[in-house]
């Protein structure tokens, strides 16, 4: 590995000043900054961040705490932050939690005073935990619920996204739209899950439709291909009419197609199908999916943004801010394409 003093020795300079360089300190020429790092380049030089945090007293390590990676969503989610956090010079660890509010707040307890701050899509944290996350560690939430702490967030319009979504089928002429995903258990009020089958509330009352609960398929809430292919299957056994699905997710609507097409129904000349998250296998699926793109490089670099603020301003507000980050709706064939070209007889 190349050192601070082989850089040093390639650009001619002193060591002092490839230092300087290294931690962006304005007294450098900007010809001398451009020979030390074109020095840095060419040797592939990494600084050593322990002892950049030592000097600068910041810790340049940031922790990203998710439910699971094996949803699509999730870990295209960890690789936007992670891109984000290299623009800001952070490193970050990443854990999983399988939602479990113990699991949470233990992770934090334990790695929390050894980070400079921690991303968090929290699942079963209770005010007063969140309060004590906050109290650990700069803390950024990229979650739905509101929480009373001191802790900043960034959501994803979920509601306004089903909603959407609904109405675009609507707009096709579906008119007995499935939902996907609900969960009546006791997930909190505004999880993932209670927000999108708000927002499939919501476009059926626009369209003057009936929300039939024969049509709102209650499912795992960890939202997998097999799951969204069983609730299907259900529908169909238990011999509801259906024209179109709106899965909460998209791993949810790539089982779904597949169930479709097993019930010999073709996709989407008699039944349209579209997700939530508009994840590569969404781009790439059969048919391609339509689906709701949630913002998720927004969401990364607002959420790096807020937690950069706290990690590095003091007069950050106590009280918690919110980003929302745009959504759109990403057009298929799973709704609008091959109207008699996928599957079925």
């Amino acid at each position: 590995m190349s050192t601070m003093h082989d850089v040093a020795l390639r650009a001619g300079v002193s060591l002092k000043t490839v230092s300087r360089v290294v931690n962006n300190e304005p007294s450098v020429s900007e010809q001398t900054r451009q020979k030390v790092n074109a020095a840095i380049a060419e040797l592939g030089f990494r600084p050593n961040s322990v002892a950049r945090n030592l000097r600068t007293g910041r810790i340049d390590v940031v922790g990203l705490v998710l439910p699971q990676l094996s949803q699509p969503y999730f870990s295209s989610l960890a690789e936007a932050i992670m891109r984000e956090a290299e623009r800001h010079g952070l490193t970050v660890l990443i854990e999983v939690t399988d939602g479990d509010a113990e699991a949470e707040l233990a992770l934090v307890r334990e790695h929390g005073p050894h980070l400079g701050g921690l991303l968090m899509y929290p699942v079963g944290l209770s005010d007063a935990e969140a309060r004590t996350v906050a109290r650990i560690v700069p803390t950024v939430f990229m979650s739905e619920r509101a929480y009373d702490a001191p802790v900043d967030r960034v959501a994803m319009a979920n509601r306004e996204g089903v909603r959407a979504l609904v109405g675009h089928m609507v707009s096709l002429g579906y008119t007995r739209i499935a939902a996907l995903g609900a969960d009546h258990s006791d997930l909190p009020e505004r999880s993932a899950a209670h927000l999108r089958l708000a927002g499939y509330q919501d476009g059926l009352r626009d369209a003057g439709l009936p929300c039939l609960p024969e049509l709102v398929i209650d499912t795992d809430p960890h939202w997998g291909r097999q799951v969204g292919a069983a609730g299907i299957r259900r529908l169909i056994e238990r011999g509801v009419p259906f024209d179109a699905v709106v899965a909460f997710a998209d791993a949810l609507a790539l089982g779904a197609l597949p169930a479709v097409r097993e019930a010999g129904l073709r996709v989407p000349a008699e039944v349209a199908v579209a997700g939530f998250d508009d994840t590569d296998e969404a781009r790439y699926s059969y048919p391609s999916l339509t689906s709701v793109a949630p913002g998720t490089a927004q969401i990364a670099r607002e959420a790096l943004a807020l937690l950069n603020d706290r990690m590095t301003d003091d007069t950050a507000p106590d009280a918690g801010r919110l980003v929302v980050a745009d959504f759109e709706l990403m057009l298929r064939e799973s709704t609008v394409g091959g109207m008699a070209a996928w599957g079925g007889a």
